[in-house]
């Protein structure tokens, strides 16, 4: 016998004499009291296991005045308590026959052997039999348990759980109304353990009486958590509570409903979801898709004879990786939904497709439409539209947002209330980029020459800063591109482009616009030149002279801008930029013969790349002694060539590619005749500066190209009446573009360089300006891609 089963009986036997020695003195007073009130109606105490029955309270009235009163015995089990209450239990001696037992010390011994017995399976720790004090110590030492049932399945947590959730609960709509059918439990679920047989047995036929209070709570959350009960092992199937619990739910137990919902056989349903994936099988989402093929299994499975559990653990383990109990759970739901509603749950995910938008509400629809409609056709932008959104259409209607609505927002709107984004532009474009004499001169004289002028523009020491220039025209009735239309809508255009205004302007990575500025940063003299030509125009067309004019001001603004500096300026292939001189070295202008009526030449030197070598490196004069110019014949027997049978010029022209053709052909092709500056290099060499131009067909590497396109969209938005309007219109739009966004301009075309001198062309090289976040040069990471490409190719 273990140490704490000797200490309970030690327990009983000191309460067991205690009990003997109360009751000893109980009889004797008994039965002295018993002598004097024969007259009296005696009432009789039955005596029970759990408690004597309570005094009546006139008793307690009629021996108050007794003086040797003590209070009369009441067995509560084997424990001896007293009673309090001040009543007169009148008992014969009938009533204390079991003193006489009491007495006995057989019964002691009875007691004892009863305590410790082992058939009994007394637990030492089993409070009902320890004293008050003892119990209550150990249900403090118990505590609580270890493990709480978590989730928002209420249903299936204690009857006390409930009840603090009921107020929760309570706008709840049953599941009776939902077509579920709720029948009493008979069986409790119990996970039964091996051990014996005789356990194992009444476990299996013990019968579930659930409390009134919670029997509803707890039949809700067997419907709607059908996979919570753990299954049983296979050594269950025997006793056949594991079969029984099966048949529950195959009793048709959700599919035969009560609130008059027309439930349809699964067989009708599997055709139905059959002609659902034929229709929309490549329409429907995937996860719509798979949800069908899950319901049309667990039909199939079900007209087989599955049951319900059994059809979704089968699903669960042919579709989900792990044990799939949770799986089950959402086919058989997913099931039951179909089965009562005979289409899929609506999918309320899904993000901005499925989320709740503004424009749902019909009165903004309203709202948004007459405006929109009453807006000049072509004028709708996804600016102005944000702008009246929150500041006319949604406070007319008294609403509020969280947030104002964005600019991306107002155009996804305009485009769901139907205005298309039409284009507008007409015209033709002819790329030369890959021509060869652009590609020769883009990668042996214009990139090689940047590379050693971007040596001296270090940003730590700037000793060179590059300017661009270009020249753009603005036109009165320029007009956007592309504009919001409805379908079958067309705008009602100007034929003509209207008067144009012709702007000539500068650039540069360190002011942005190339101007003179005071110190507080206004511009007090500025090199761009704006000038307005045409038949009714006050100007005359650009020219060269106007170029070489507005080229000494540029010079002028930007040496007083930076002192100490030296500009390199960039222009792009243009007949104005390439101007020649009057006595430049031009051969078609010569005549075959000397004198007549042909330009005087100046004196040039005979190049290195003659044929004769004797006659390199000498002067050659353009002029005769009198004066008057000399021929092609005479020019080239200088030279050493024998022109004897050559032809002076070709008509029309001269064959493509052609060497000897003519004698003006021959004499062009010389490097003195070649490679002679325009004026305008002339002139910025001049004055100490640097020149160089760009390729043909390359306005990706002139960054002020970029600054147009700026420019002119935002012209472009706005209405202009007349042509006052456009001239103020088109000057405020070149001042409103920030020096940080021409800065950007200027990066990305030195982006572009980088990228030619890697050896990038065409899209490969735009994708890499695009992709790489450096400065002024394309990232290793993107040549790194590039070259991957090209390798598995």
């Amino acid at each position: 016998m273990s140490a704490k089963r000797l200490q309970g009986c030690s327990l009983i036997m000191r309460n067991i004499e205690e009990l003997q020695n109360q009751l000893h003195a109980a009889s004797v007073l008994s039965t002295s009291e018993s002598n004097d009130s024969k007259d009296m109606p005696s009432k009789r105490m039955k005596l029970s296991h759990s408690r004597a029955r309570a005094p009546s309270p006139a008793s307690v009235s009629d021996h108050s005045s007794e003086e040797n009163w003590q209070p009369p015995t009441v067995f509560d089990s084997l424990k001896f308590t007293a009673n309090d209450d001040e009543s007169d239990i009148e008992s014969n001696e009938e009533d204390i026959t079991h003193s006489d037992d009491l007495d006995d010390s057989n019964c002691c011994s009875r007691l004892i052997d009863f305590a410790a017995s082992e058939s009994m399976d007394d637990d030492p720790h089993d409070e009902t039999w320890l004293p008050p004090r003892k119990a209550k110590c150990r249900a403090q030492q118990i505590g609580r348990p270890n493990h709480y049932k978590k989730g928002p399945d209420v249903g299936s947590k204690s009857a006390r759980t409930r009840r603090r959730y009921k107020q929760l609960l309570q706008n709840q709509k049953p599941l009776t109304s939902l077509g579920f059918t709720i029948q009493p439990k008979l069986y409790q679920s119990t996970h039964v353990t091996p051990a014996t047989e005789e356990s194992s047995s009444l476990t299996s036929h013990q019968h579930l009486e659930p409390d009134s209070e919670s029997e509803e709570d707890d039949l809700d959350a067997d419907i709607m958590s059908p996979m919570s009960e753990t299954p049983a092992p296979d050594s269950q199937l025997s006793t056949g509570l594991a079969c029984d619990a099966e048949e529950i739910w195959e009793d048709e137990l959700e599919e035969e409903e009560q609130a008059g919902v027309d439930i349809r056989g699964w067989d009708e349903l599997r055709e139905q979801i059959k002609k659902d994936l034929t229709k929309g099988g490549k329409t429907l989402p995937l996860s719509r898709v798979n949800q069908l093929l899950l319901v049309r299994n667990f039909a199939t499975l079900r007209l087989k004879g599955r049951g319900r559990i059994a059809a979704s653990l089968e699903i669960a383990h042919q579709w989900h990786e792990g044990e799939g109990a949770y799986f089950a759970r959402k086919v058989q739901a997913l099931a039951r939904h179909y089965q009562v509603f005979e289409q899929l749950p609506i999918e309320k995910r899904g993000g901005r497709e499925n989320a709740l938008s503004p424009l749902k509400d019909e009165r903004l629809q309203l709202a948004c439409r007459q405006w929109l409609t009453s807006q000049p056709i072509g004028e709708i932008t996804p600016r102005k539209f944000q702008h009246a959104l929150n500041n006319i259409i949604i406070p007319s209607l008294n609403t509020s947002l969280p947030r104002q609505l964005s600019e991306r927002t107002a155009r996804r709107w305009l485009i769901k209330l139907g205005w298309q984004r039409t284009v507008l532009r007409k015209g033709v474009y002819m790329d030369g980029h890959e021509h060869e004499d652009v590609k020769k001169y883009r990668q042996e004289v214009f990139l090689p020459a940047m590379a050693a002028f971007e040596s001296h523009m270090a940003l730590s020491c700037v000793e060179m800063v590059a300017v661009w220039h270009d020249e753009s025209c603005f036109h009165a009735n320029d007009y956007k591109t592309r504009a919001y239309l409805l379908p079958g809508q067309q705008i009602l255009q100007k034929k003509g482009r209207g008067r144009i205004i012709h702007v000539s302007g500068f650039i540069d990575a360190v002011d942005g616009r190339l101007a003179l500025r005071d110190k507080e940063g206004e511009v007090v003299e500025e090199a761009r030149k704006i000038i307005y030509p045409g038949a009714n125009g006050s100007d005359a067309w650009w020219d060269t002279a106007q170029l070489l004019a507005q080229m000494k001001d540029a010079i002028r603004i930007f040496e007083a801008a930076h002192p100490n500096r030296q500009a390199l300026f960039i222009f792009d292939q243009s007949s104005a930029h390439a101007s020649l001189p009057e006595d430049a070295l031009r051969a078609f202008d010569m005549n075959k013969s000397n004198g007549g009526k042909q330009r005087h030449r100046q004196d040039t030197v005979i190049p290195q790349s003659n044929p004769c070598i004797e006659h390199r490196g000498k002067i050659q004069k353009m002029t005769l002694p009198d004066g008057s110019p000399k021929g092609l014949k005479q020019v080239l027997e200088e030279r050493g060539f024998d022109v004897r049978k050559l032809r002076a010029k070709c008509a029309p022209v001269c064959p493509w590619e052609s060497t000897n053709c003519c004698m003006a052909c021959l004499l062009s092709q010389q490097e003195d005749f070649t490679n002679q500056p325009s004026m305008l290099e002339t002139l910025i060499k001049k004055a100490g500066h640097e020149c160089i131009f760009l390729p043909k067909f390359h306005c990706e590497l002139n960054p002020i190209e970029m600054y147009w396109g700026w420019c002119k969209y935002r012209y472009r938005e706005v209405p202009k009446k007349t042509f006052e309007d456009a001239k103020r219109c088109a000057k405020e739009q070149l001042d409103a573009c920030p020096t940080e966004v021409i800065r950007r301009f200027i990066n990305r075309s030195w982006r572009f360089m980088s990228a030619y001198c890697l050896g990038l062309t065409g899209k490969a090289a735009e994708w890499a300006v695009q992709k790489q976040k450096q400065h002024r040069q394309v990232s290793q990471r993107a040549m790194m891609s590039i070259e991957a490409v090209l390798d598995r190719a």
